[in-house]
């Protein structure tokens, strides 16, 4: 095939995928796009409050009852987004989120395509639309959320941890002092033996509620206001898809029974973090990163829609071994082409149901068994993701093995056009299993 020919096809293919996407999200999902970026406005007006000399938590957006929730730190986070005017804030933080969707896709996608042989720039063509088009990166995108920030900070930490920078950790720990929930990475770092990238995000974070202490002097947020998830909504609204959001819907309109919800977030907590450290043993760090991050979304009391950015690395992961790369361990390993099967249907899923936006299909209709699969379906989806999410084997990219010529005339083992190699448990330790080299 001449290289023109070869070429246009390559740009159909990411027209195609492109104009897909957009016509499912616009034509066919049912929630909007955008939602005037009104959490972005909540935190505007709370910094702004407490730049008039306010206490922050005192803050109740008008004509709402919508306040801070964050901890004092991420007060001065988000004190660009206070001093301009609104639509200097809107453009500034949708900039910021998009830039790092880029970045972000690109980093899950390149070692993928290079793997397998495919063109970066089609390869990146193609997935960057379906992960706009997933609902947890366009909500956050829509109400002017952190998520991706938050996202991007932990992903930091998993090219540190690989290179072995002696800052490693300090990325969750940021994280931990902006939003609280990806304290969990801490102890997916603890589980993994990481002790001193763990003993980094801890001193961190500690350095970050010290400093919170000059926006506000005393523990209200950690004794009060950190344990009100009635601040931020219902817990049966069927943007909350948590263990608990997902109680609260079936149990509709009683209350949740929240002895039930702490037996089964600490069963998930137990499972998830497990599978995680199960993941990165047999060296899959991103595979652990992202179960520890749906784990965390499930046992979060409260986790919207736009907290579940961990769905985007799991379909990286099953297209990976959809292609061919091939599982660690069991019987996916045993029968690779069942596995790539199961993962080539598990990613279309999980694409499927987060940008056709699926559960809002559900929302008002008839209750029955139908109705409550459909709006707890991501809920569900992150669980079997949790359970389910394979490990890959450690595989050398083909420009690595050019580069390194001399070492690969040691006769590697092949399989399905990649060569095996295994990596030694220092370097699984380090969490280097996905360098190039390993």
């Amino acid at each position: 095939m001449s290289t023109g020919r070869r070429l246009a096809l390559q740009g159909v293919l990411v027209a195609s995928v492109a104009v897909g996407m957009w016509f499912l999200v616009f034509h066919v999902a049912l929630r909007p796009v955008w939602h005037h970026t009104f959490d972005l406005r909540v935190y505007r007006g709370a910094v702004r409050w407490w730049l008039e000399g306010h206490p922050v938590y005192d803050f109740v957006r008008p004509h709402t009852e919508k306040g801070f929730t964050y901890p004092p730190f991420a007060v001065l986070v988000l004190l660009p987004v206070a001093l301009g005017t609104e639509t200097t804030a809107t453009v500034l933080l949708t900039t910021v989120s998009g830039g790092l969707v880029v970045l972000t896709t690109w980093w899950l996608v390149i070692p993928v395509a290079d793997r397998h042989g495919w063109p970066r720039w089609v390869a990146l063509g193609v997935v960057l639309p379906v992960t706009l088009a997933m609902e947890p990166v366009r909500e956050t995108l829509g109400w002017g959320q952190i998520d991706l920030l938050i996202a991007a900070l932990v992903l930091a930490d998993v090219v540190a941890l690989r290179r072995g920078r002696a800052w490693a950790g300090a990325g969750i720990g940021l994280a931990t002092a902006i939003k609280v929930t990806p304290g969990l990475f801490v102890v997916y770092l603890l589980v993994t033996r990481r002790w001193r990238a763990a003993a980094v995000a801890a001193a961190t974070f500690a350095v970050t509620v010290l400093v919170g202490f000059s926006v506000d002097p005393s523990i209200r947020y950690w004794t009060r206001t950190l344990w009100r998830t009635d601040r931020v909504g219902p817990p049966a609204d069927p943007n909350d898809q948590s263990l608990l959001g997902l109680l609260a819907r079936l149990a509709a309109p009683d209350a949740p029974n929240h002895g039930l919800w702490l037996a089964l977030a600490g069963l998930a907590l137990v499972v998830g973090m497990t599978r995680a450290a199960l993941l990165h043993r047999r060296g899959d760090d991103l595979a652990g990163v992202t179960v520890t991050g749906l784990t965390a979304c499930l046992i979060s009391p409260i986790s919207w829609v736009h907290h579940l950015y961990w769905v985007v690395p799991a379909v990286a992961v099953l297209v990976d071994v959809a292609a061919g790369t091939p599982v660690a361990t069991g019987w996916a390993r045993r029968h690779p082409r069942a596995a790539r099967a199961a993962a080539a249907a598990g990613a279309l899923a999980v694409v499927g149901v987060f940008a056709s936006s699926l559960i809002w299909f559900f929302v008002a209709a008839r209750a029955g068994p139908r109705t409550a699969i459909g709006e707890n379906a991501y809920v569900l989806l992150v669980l079997v993701l949790v359970l389910m999410l394979p490990a890959r084997v450690p595989v050398d990219v083909p420009g690595e093995r050019r580069r390194q010529r001399g070492a690969a005339s040691s006769a590697s083992p092949q399989r399905g056009g990649v060569t095996l190699r295994a990596c030694s448990p220092q370097d699984v330790d380090q969490g280097a299993a996905w360098r190039p080299a390993c």
